[in-house]
């Protein structure tokens, strides 16, 4: 029972709470705030997408100079490794 009372007087003790009332200009301060707010040039974002592209092309014909590479391994193995798949005699 004193359970019950002790849980109700929890829920009922911000029943006495008044709701606080904002003044009436704090919403066009803020909307005002947030248009004072640089925004990034059109000519840093092209920059920004071709210095992205330049990593990306980098990166690609660096894998495919790879992928050359091991194949060219790969086929050297073969051709040296013994009709019986050998490695050593």
């Amino acid at each position: 029972m004193e359970r019950n009372n002790w849980i109700e007087n929890i829920l009922n003790s911000t029943n006495g709470i008044l709701k606080v009332v904002p003044s009436d200009n704090l919403f066009s301060q803020i909307q005002q705030r947030i248009q004072q707010d640089k925004k990034v040039s059109s000519k840093i974002l092209w920059l920004v997408a071709a210095s992205i592209a330049v990593l990306v092309i980098l990166n690609f014909s660096v894998l495919c100079k790879f992928n050359e590479k091991t194949s060219s391994t790969t086929a050297y193995l073969e051709m040296t490794v013994n009709k019986s798949n050998q490695l050593y005699q």
